[in-house]
């Protein structure tokens, strides 16, 4: 954070009244400015992954307005760039420094942008998994217009410690089925991370639909159910955070989200959970980069990229597969008058069951 004497805070202030009389009767919008690079990086590091993808372009305003260069590669991209990342141990002693190479092996969503491959830099490392050291290690990621040019722009982050980021509830391991019906809930509770602050995640209701007494046409389905978004309580991992699936709530959704198909039978075919983890730096950006629900539409602008914008960043995930459902919730996915239209069944030794 940079401060400010009284001498100086009191010259802006000047030049500030001072510029806003010259132009308070222009009521002209300026949309082009003077050519100028800014650099803008969009990575999150995995800790469980050898390879690594960093988003890099730049952007400007220039002579031709907000859409004057995008279908110009070389108005988004520089020709050129070398882009490095460095490794420091947890004591600070330099690691290792490795380049990144360009790859176009992940596709882009069509737009207004230009039609060229979706550029990203990737960065292999094999054998990096392996080393349990790199969880303690702090990265920075350095770029430069071209390899005989100064760096422009530099950026750092910790590791999430994915080693310290594990289930409670539902347990890790063995058989678990979740209990919707209990009168508190479900809850999915889970220990904090190292170096995380950002908590997402959400469930994928896994079901099988077929036309009745036509088992060979059936089809398979997801619905998937957004957790809340939550900040962890300490950077330093082994804390608890948690949240509930409510009968009311979660059934009403799959009441929302399944469309009712007449003639049509459903079979429940088990939960999948997905938990993600991000550094401070990530939680901040999100935070900061929110829309604004008040009178002050310009949210407060927030990077860890100095010389660019964006975010350079770590983040970790786990998955707990195979989860099933409770009996009483079971009973209620068929029988219950939420989700009776959606008829799912429950096969017996003697007959297939539905809501009638």
């Amino acid at each position: 954070m940079v401060s400010l004497n009284p001498m100086m805070g009191k010259n802006l202030w000047i030049a500030f009244v001072t510029a806003l009389a010259l132009t308070a009767c222009d009521n002209t919008l300026d949309v082009t400015a003077p050519f100028e690079n800014v650099p803008i990086v969009y990575a999150t590091l995995n800790p469980d992954s050898d390879t690594q993808y960093v988003r890099i372009g730049r952007a400007y305003l220039g002579q031709d307005g907000p859409n004057g260069g995008v279908a110009h590669p070389d108005s988004l991209y520089y020709p050129s760039l070398v882009a490095h990342i460095q490794a420091f141990k947890e004591n600070g002693d330099f690691a290792w420094e490795k380049a990144l190479e360009v790859t176009y092996d992940i596709p882009k969503d069509s737009g207004l942008f230009t039609t060229q491959g979706h550029r990203l830099y990737r960065l292999i490392l094999p054998g990096f998994t392996a080393n349990s050291s790199r969880l303690d290690w702090e990265y920075k990621l350095v770029l430069k217009k071209d390899s005989v040019s100064p760096v422009f722009a530099t950026a750092v982050t910790p590791l999430v410690n994915s080693e310290t980021f594990t289930l409670k509830k539902p347990t890790p391991i063995g058989i678990q089925r979740l209990n919707l019906t209990s009168t508190k809930g479900q809850e999915i509770e889970w220990y904090q991370a190292k170096n995380a602050r950002a908590y997402q995640g959400y469930i994928d209701f896994l079901y099988m639909e077929m036309p009745e007494h036509q088992q060979s046409d059936s089809t398979r389905h997801v619905v998937r159910y957004y957790l809340p978004y939550q900040l962890g309580s300490t950077l330093n991992g082994g804390a608890t955070t948690k949240t509930t699936l409510t009968y009311q709530e979660y059934y009403q959704f799959l009441a929302e989200s399944i469309p009712v198909r007449a003639g049509h039978i459903r079979f429940f075919r088990g939960f999948t959970l997905y938990l993600t983890a991000g550094t401070d730096d990530l939680a901040t950006y999100i935070s900061v980069t929110q829309p604004s629900n008040t009178i002050l539409q310009d949210p407060p602008f927030f990077s860890n990229v100095q010389g660019g914008a964006g975010i350079f960043a770590s983040s970790a995930g786990l998955i707990r597969p195979n989860l099933g459902l409770a009996d009483r919730s079971h009973d209620s996915l068929v029988f219950g008058k939420v989700t009776c239209e959606l008829r799912f069944a429950k096969a017996t030794f003697l007959d297939t069951l539905t809501c009638n």
